[in-house]
């Protein structure tokens, strides 16, 4: 199952990167957001071609970690990563052994050049087949219009052989208002 569009937002998130990039290696909410932005589209990119892993080549043992982006907005969930209003890093780890998976989404920056601090906890997840469930929870506060507090859940797929990538989206209520996310990442590799 695809969440949104890929190509079309590979670009879009590009055009982005582009608009919002920075000048030299400071860690200016801008220049991390653009950060992001690049790491995005190249994830988008990556998974393009990338079906839905087969239950019956799903990995019954053993870990893995993944490393990607979330995108959230305030609304509706956001069609692609490159309409989120918020881009952040996504980590989370798989234990096929358990059917567990777990982790969270931190380090956000908003489109308005904004950082947010603290860190969107992923609990209670199960791995059911190819695809997952699991509850976010925590707290983003910062200048502007922050989160605060937000509580939801989300759900996705893996993709590829072995289960190579996974891609999902999730919605959830905060101090703020309701906010949708959609997120993509790949095997860690270090």
């Amino acid at each position: 199952m695809s969440f949104y569009l890929r190509i079309p937002a590979a670009l879009a998130v590009l055009s982005l990167m582009t608009a919002c990039s920075g000048g030299g290696g400071d860690d200016s909410p801008t220049v991390e957001y653009a950060s992001d932005a690049a790491n995005a589209a190249r994830l988008v990119a990556e998974t393009a071609n990338l079906s839905q892993t087969s239950a019956s080549s799903m990995p019954v043992t053993g870990r893995a970690e993944y490393d990607g982006v979330v995108g959230m907005a305030f609304g509706g969930a956001p069609a692609s990563i490159a309409s989120a209003q918020m881009l952040g890093e996504m980590d989370l780890t798989a234990n096929f052994a358990t059917g567990q998976i777990s982790g969270e989404f931190d380090d956000f920056n908003t489109a308005a050049g904004q950082e947010l601090n603290g860190a969107l906890r992923v609990t209670n997840g199960r791995i059911t087949g190819n695809g997952f469930a699991a509850d976010i929870n925590g707290n983003l506060t910062g200048a502007g219009t922050a989160p605060g507090a937000v509580t939801g859940a989300i759900n996705g797929d893996f993709l590829g052989t072995n289960a190579a990538a996974i891609e999902g989206t999730g919605s959830a209520t905060s101090t703020a208002g309701n906010l949708g996310l959609v997120f993509v990442g790949t095997l860690d590799r270090d």
